[in-house]
């Protein structure tokens, strides 16, 4: 490189960083106006790294800066309530640090995906959601950071909570539930080697980890995993962290719910005190209906079944279908499918027509979660198939009719996210699978595809 393109690629390195930091700076500082200062910062930054990027397109380096840029601007996109550009700069990052060739690529990559999971959860859109978490923990779990200690432990108690979120709000709680404990037995066995939580850690372990595992442990009765967590989560806010007057009454009304009256009603008074109207939140909170899980899904396909004169799938195979995909701790598709994997056609085989049993039978919600479900754990075969010549035969075909079964539940549900959703997804598996004119599915995903443009604006 001659001298003066080395000293021009210097000053453009350099600029690039010193925006990057500022960007940062403001970026700890709470507030939209301070994530929209950051994003500024950021814009500085990309139009640095986009001029050393026409000089040197295939630098390694370079892909990587872009992908810590483009994670950092799509964090104040969220701050600042710009989901969609957050999905497209997240699905950029994954893409910079997949090119970057950096050791961790995967890890780094897994950290974006997890972040975008938590932009699609908040957009409504379930799929794209549920299959960034099984991206991010499949990840993890490769790295072997199920193990603890491992050096990634704090990271990947982080992804857990994160994922335990994306799952309450739109997957299954039963995973949302194992995430929230793996997330927080990871950072107890934090603060027993640091003796102390690192602080850029409490938010996930107590607002997300946290408040997951007491809603779900309250919502089944087991008060005292509740009140551990929310003795926890007080415990935080007395020292700064979060709401106080939050923290004190939802203790106050577990404690109450738990025929513990003559404890909970100090920690309410106080509570009213700190946060005026804080109980009442909490009680419609506590009294919010949680969708149905897979588990509860595939007991009401078995119940339909048995009333049936020539049931689509006999009894006995959906309470043996029930116990090998949801008997055992999982925390999203992939994990459903540990326990024997080569055995998921032959299980597809089943879900797909309980599904469909169950839209017609008017269990809309059971229906999409059993689809859903279907899906994504069809889903996690072909991408873990290290290449799509030993993609499982016949798969394809009960891989789009959930698809189809699911429109159907969409539609029933009438939620606009949700069919975009689903409308999105059917197209990229529609183009993953490229059907020719003889394959029977191809059909399947055209009726499905059908249903969904009727139901959502063009522009979608």
């Amino acid at each position: 490189m001659a001298p003066f393109g080395r000293m021009r690629a210097e000053l453009l390195r350099r600029q690039t960083a010193e925006a990057y930091e500022r960007g940062i700076a403001y970026q700890r500082k709470p507030g939209e106006e301070s994530a929209l200062r950051a994003l500024e910062a950021f814009g500085e930054a990309h139009r640095s790294l986009e001029q050393l990027f026409e000089r040197h397109p295939e630098d390694r380096e370079l892909w990587h800066m872009r992908g810590a840029l483009l994670y950092s601007e799509a964090s104040s996109q969220l701050v600042a309530g710009r989901r969609g550009e957050a999905i497209v700069s997240l699905n950029r990052c994954e893409e910079a640090y997949r090119r970057s060739g950096h050791p961790d690529s995967s890890i780094l990559a897994a950290d974006a995906a997890v972040r975008r999971a938590r932009a699609h959860s908040e957009d409504g859109n379930a799929l794209s959601a549920l299959a960034d978490v099984d991206t991010a923990i499949t990840a993890y779990v490769r790295e072997g950071a199920f193990a603890s200690p491992h050096p990634r432990l704090a990271d990947f108690a982080r992804v857990l909570a994160l994922a335990s979120t994306v799952h309450l709000d739109s997957g299954d709680r039963d995973q949302a539930l194992a995430c929230a404990q793996q997330s927080l037995a990871r950072y107890r066995d934090l603060m027993a080697a640091q003796g102390h939580l690192p602080a850029d850690h409490i938010g996930y372990a107590i607002g997300m980890a946290g408040d997951t595992a007491t809603r779900l442990e309250a919502s089944r009765g087991n008060w005292n995993a509740a009140l551990s967590v929310d003795a926890l989560v007080l415990q935080a806010a007395e020292q700064g962290w979060g709401s106080l007057g939050t923290a004190l009454a939802r203790q106050g009304l577990h404690l109450r719910l738990a025929g513990r009256p003559r404890e909970a009603e100090p920690l309410l008074a106080r509570a009213e005190q700190e946060s005026p109207g804080s109980v009442a939140r909490e009680e419609e909170t506590a009294a919010l209906a949680l969708p149905p899980t897979l588990a509860e899904s595939l007991t009401t396909a078995e119940s339909l079944v048995r009333r049936q004169p020539q049931p689509v799938v006999s009894p006995q195979d959906v309470g043996l279908l029930r116990e090998a995909l949801t008997a055992h701790e999982s925390y999203s598709a992939s994990s459903r499918l540990t326990v024997h994997p080569s055995a998921f056609p032959a299980r597809a085989a089943h879900l797909t027509p309980l599904a469909d049993l169950l839209v017609r039978e008017g269990e809309i919600a059971q229906s999409w979660r059993v689809a859903a479900e279907t899906h994504l754990m069809c889903q996690a075969v072909v991408r873990h198939s290290e290449e799509s010549a030993r993609r499982p035969p016949g798969l394809a075909v009960l891989w789009c009719g959930a698809l189809e079964v699911g429109a159907r539940a969409a539609l029933a549900m009438e939620e606009q996210p949700l069919l975009r959703d689903m409308k999105d997804t059917v197209r990229a598996v529609r183009a993953l699978l490229d059907p020719g004119p003889q394959d029977t599915y191809r059909e399947l995903l055209e009726t499905a595809q059908a249903r969904l443009d009727t139901a959502t604006p063009r522009s979608s």
